[in-house]
């Protein structure tokens, strides 16, 4: 796998292509999943030749295709012991430790404050796990 690029180093610029295409209609889900989609497609060998509204409706494409493949349902998606390897996470979570409400983190790292409830449970979710881990041994 690639390095990939966080949300937090993209400029406005960069993502613009990408929220030209976001629908008034769409979800906070697909608007997540698109953008997460853009990042990995910005991330990839080879994506400085492509045009960044190509990779943008791309991005649009692959998350039209979940929507109509799993729409109507909640897939999990496990975040484990890799949820603290994505800086955006880290910073999540050092920015909530400092006191900063949802929505200013949210807006800090552009995710919306749902978004950053759920980084902070699986955080914590994650924690918890280590520390039974090590009462264990």
């Amino acid at each position: 796998m690639f390095e990939r690029l966080d949300l937090s180093e993209l400029s406005v610029e960069q993502v613009a292509p990408l929220e030209a295409l976001f629908e008034s209609s769409w979800s906070d889900t697909w608007r997540e999943l698109a953008t997460s989609h853009y990042i990995t497609l910005l991330s990839a060998p080879g994506s400085d030749a492509v045009p960044k509204e190509q990779l943008a409706r791309l991005a649009v494409e692959l998350t039209m295709g979940i929507a109509q493949d799993l729409g109507g349902t909640q897939p999990y998606i496990p975040a484990g012991a890799a949820v603290m390897t994505s800086a955006r996470t880290r910073r999540v979570i050092e920015l909530l430790q400092r006191g900063r409400s949802y929505r200013e983190v949210g807006t800090t790292v552009g995710l919306t404050p749902s978004r950053v409830r759920n980084i902070e449970r699986a955080w914590r979710q994650e924690q918890i796990s280590l520390n039974q881990r090590q009462l264990d041994l």
